[in-house]
């Protein structure tokens, strides 16, 4: 076999970039401790991340019992693309085409509490914020709301603007991602 690709220069770019990504294997750990049934994700791209939580999820939980939410403008991959990959899970899920700065304060006022949200979005601050603020909605005392991409500088002030009087917020970098935010409701002891 020749591995001289793997050794290229060029290669070595492709990994950093696709490491950047990474699996969010995170994800999937908090969903299977906390037995996660709702699910809802700000910027769902090509749905692989989508599903990878749905399975998580449904190691614990019937699929029946699994709802999926996700919000994108779904302009590479669309609604009906990821909608198939989230039926071979059989999991219930919606997805909000648009402007997440519009879907998901909307959907705010309509679902239930989510058990876990990855927020995933737009990198200015006003996406970040206005993404927070629709999500922080759909907390309950014990979900998860994990920030991707906290080193863009507009995430990172949104984390720094989350008022810690209410909410714990922990800072992690997961091997081959950039700094990530884990923020939970502070609990009322």
């Amino acid at each position: 076999m020749n591995n001289s690709l793997f050794y290229s220069p060029l290669s070595k770019v492709l990994l950093s970039v696709m490491c950047w990504y990474g699996p969010h294997v995170y994800l999937n750990e908090f969903i299977r401790e906390n037995l996660c049934g709702r699910i809802m994700e700000v910027g769902v791209y090509n749905g692989e991340n989508a599903v990878r939580m749905v399975r998580a999820a449904v190691k614990g939980l019937p699929a029946s019992e699994v709802e999926y939410h996700g919000f994108d403008f779904f302009s590479s991959y669309s609604t009906e693309r990821i909608g198939r990959k989230l039926d071979e899970t059989g999991c219930k899920y919606t997805l909000f085409e648009g402007n997440t700065m519009d879907t998901v304060p909307e959907a705010a006022g309509k679902l239930r509490a989510m058990d876990i949200i990855f927020i995933d979005g737009g990198k200015s601050f006003n996406e970040a914020w206005s993404d927070w603020e629709g999500s922080s909605r759909l907390m309950h005392q014990g979900t998860g709301v994990f920030v991707h991409n906290v080193d863009f500088s507009g995430v990172a002030r949104m984390v720094t603007s989350i008022p810690r009087d209410r909410y714990d917020v922990k800072l992690f970098t997961p091997q081959f991602e950039g700094k990530v935010a884990l923020i939970r409701i502070k609990s009322s002891n």
